[in-house]
């Protein structure tokens, strides 16, 4: 949206991911490809934590007490 700023200040991993895939000629889709398997581990991470941790935090009315 800026353009990256000054010296790629406000440029983004997923901006960098897809300028890799589909910006740059040729297309480096095996390091794009990687770049997105590395985002996906990380929100895979972060929503693993998340359900194991809503036992503590989540009330389910009628459920076991």
């Amino acid at each position: 949206m800026t353009g990256g700023a000054p010296r790629d200040a406000t440029r983004t991993y997923v901006l960098h991911l897809f300028d890799h895939a589909f910006q740059y000629l040729p297309p480096q889709m095996g390091y794009s490809s990687a770049l997105a398997w590395i985002l996906f581990m990380i929100i895979f991470a972060f929503t693993a934590v998340i359900v194991a941790s809503s036992q503590r935090w989540v009330f389910y009315q009628g459920g076991e007490e």
